[in-house]
């Protein structure tokens, strides 16, 4: 059984990468914050067993920089569509022509996301044909498909949705819950898209390190301390 979790990333390049931060962020300082949020997600998915990590990666020229930031032991694919539904469909599509039976979907903005969360959805995913991370600010942070049983259903999940809003999650399940297929749910968590999140975050590393847990986000805790100081 082929296994994959395929991150959504964008090339970290100043203005086009977290521009809610910006201000009180420099856009040069939010490119960074990016950076740390990527390459710290993809170490922790590095450390899954016999789990392909694809880069579904925007501009079509990013490639070779996101290879020197998360290395070459990802598979690297270009970003197709026109919307995040379309690219989202595309990215799963290709897993499925690939081979994979078990697909994760995540994004770039979720660097403290426990690995625990991500061996739940494979999982999930034995006995469910979806399965679904919520997010606190009403979209999510994970999609995964068991593609040997709805794979001429993905395109269906991913289209009318209003995308960067709270109503996502709910649209989503609403149209899962159509096709009558079967849903699985992963514990809430949440993204990091503004300045408030980004002090959210700060405190939760800090409160976790307080506590003795292990804080994976290494370089994210590293540049928050330095941000916050």
């Amino acid at each position: 059984m082929k296994t994959c979790i395929i991150v959504f990333a964008k090339n970290p390049a100043p203005n086009q990468v977290k521009t809610r931060l910006v201000p009180p962020l420099s856009p040069e300082q939010a490119a960074t914050v990016y950076t740390a949020f990527l390459t710290d997600g993809c170490d922790t998915l590095a450390k899954l067993p016999e789990v392909d990590r694809i880069i579904a990666y925007t501009p079509t020229e990013a490639q070779s920089d996101l290879q020197v930031l998360i290395g070459d032991d990802a598979i690297y694919i270009p970003q197709m569509g026109t919307d995040l539904g379309e690219r989202l469909a595309s990215a799963t599509q290709w897993a499925i022509e690939q081979g994979y039976t078990k697909i994760l979907l995540v994004g770039s903005d979720s660097p403290t996301l426990p690995i625990s969360y991500i061996s739940k959805a494979f999982t999930l995913l034995d006995s469910q044909d979806i399965t679904l991370g919520p997010s606190t600010d009403g979209g999510y942070y994970l999609i995964g498909f068991s593609a040997t049983n709805i794979a001429t259903t993905v395109p269906f999940v991913f289209q009318e949705i209003a995308w960067s809003t709270a109503e996502v999650f709910q649209q989503t399940v609403a149209r899962i819950r159509s096709l009558k297929v079967t849903l699985g749910l992963l514990p809430p968590w949440y993204d990091i898209d503004t300045a408030a999140d980004l002090v959210f975050l700060h405190t939760h590393i800090s409160a976790m390190r307080l506590a003795g847990e292990t804080v994976g986000a290494v370089r994210t805790e590293s540049l928050l301390t330095e941000l916050f100081s």
